[in-house]
Formats: C-alpha cells, structure tokens, sequence
C-alpha cells in the first residue's frame, strides 16, 4: 500500500472532497452516503436480451414481450443503472453541463458492466453514438465519445469514431412521446466505413437507453453494412 493510500482516511477528515451529486462534503469517497443510496442498480429479473428489468423482483430473467416480437435488432444491451434518481441528475451534468470529468466516474460502471455481460462474447470493436455536427459543434462534445474512448484504452479494444454517422439533425429525444422517438431517428444514420469493420461484432455506447430507438436505428445501419453483430451498452436505462 502507497503511503497517498495509507494516508487517504486521515486525509479526508481534514480536507473532505465534495460529493459529484450533490456537492456536500464527503470524506474518502466521490459520492456521499444519500446519494449512494438513491443510484438505482440494475439488478436481475431482467430481461436476457435488452437488460430492461420486470416490475416484480421476484423470479428469473427471461426475454420480454417486446423481444419476442423482435422489436429489438442487437444481440444483446445492458445499462448500469435506472434512469432516475442521482443518476439522472449527473448524466444530466456529464451532457449538459461540461462536467467532462465524469466520463471517469461512469467509464468505471460501464467496465463492471462489460466484464460482467460482455467479456464472454468476443467483441471487436467499440462504437459510440455519434452527435450531429450542429449537435457537437453547440456542445463542444460528445458524451459516448469520451465514454468509448476511456473504455477502448482500459479494455484494449479499438475505437472507430468515424464509421457511424448522424447525418440527420432531429430533435432531442426526450421531448418527444414513445411513438415518435422511432419516427424521430429514422433514416438519421449511416456508415461510412463498411470494410473495416464488416463481419465484425461491435459495441454501441450510448448514455442512456429509453425506447431503445437510437441504438435500435443504429444497429439497423450497421448490420445493413455487413456489421456481424451488435451488442449495446449504456450508463441508465429508463424503466
């Protein structure tokens, strides 16, 4: 143990960080107790091929209604956590609020999640949800870049930033209802690149899963380009 590590609990009595949520003084940790407590974890039963979890809490995993009937086109998705709580209010900083620091604090629950879902299905590449040019260019960023980026380097798995493609500018997501998010992102992708990744299996990084239009229009393009499968994973999954 590093003497900065044997140090840290004394350390914190006389210089507390500030908790990422709620900016209360905390000693040694980035998130204080009550916040800890309203991040809600996604935990089984849930559903084996979209990660969303069921209503009761009892019981096993199986696949949903919407699954079954093939409403979804990747292989498999998961998310860390619902979307509500802390967590929506600090994905809501992480995208709005220039708190570009927090790509580490998520990066590290993506990478439990990966090794827990994804490091068994021999995944070649990652791909993150990309922003329109207008989209990018007002917000200096793009928050699943910075996301896919950390996860390329700790995971040692490339990065290919430019094969997918918003070329459609479209509005926000979250102002409209459900039936109109898949009419929204229709046609708003494309690859530009379709050998370096054909027959390849992929991972989508998205920030947050709600109808699962985005990545299911993403995937369609991609699988369209002869992209072998797509896997998707995210920080929070609307429930």
């Amino acid at each position: 143990m590093s003497i900065l590590n044997k140090l840290k609990p004394v350390s914190g009595i006389f210089f507390p960080s500030a908790c990422i949520v709620c900016g209360k003084a905390t000693a040694n940790a980035e998130i204080c107790p009550q916040c800890v407590h309203e991040f809600n974890v996604i935990k089984a039963p849930f559903c084996i091929k979209c990660g969303k979890p069921f209503t009761s809490d009892t019981g096993i995993s199986h696949i949903c209604y919407d699954c079954i009937k093939d409403k979804n086109k990747f292989v498999m998705s998961r998310a860390a956590f619902e979307y509500n709580g802390a967590a929506a209010k600090l994905i809501q900083r992480f995208k709005f609020g220039d708190r570009v620091n927090l790509s580490s604090f998520f990066s590290d629950e993506l990478i439990k999640l990966y090794k827990t879902h994804f490091s068994a299905e021999g995944i070649n590449a990652i791909l993150p949800v990309p922003l329109s040019i207008r989209r990018l260019k007002h917000r200096s960023y793009n928050q699943t870049q910075l996301l896919a980026a950390v996860l390329s380097k700790k995971l040692s798995l490339p990065i290919y930033s430019q094969v997918l493609e918003k070329v459609k500018e479209t509005p926000p997501q979250s102002r409209l209802s459900a039936e109109k998010r898949h009419e929204n992102v229709k046609d708003a992708y494309r690859v530009t690149d379709r050998v370096s990744l054909k027959g390849k299996r992929v991972l989508l990084i998205d920030d947050v899963i709600t109808t699962g239009a985005t990545v299911n229009a993403c995937t369609g393009v991609l699988r369209h380009a002869g992209i072998k499968q797509v896997y998707v994973m995210a920080i929070a999954m609307r429930v």
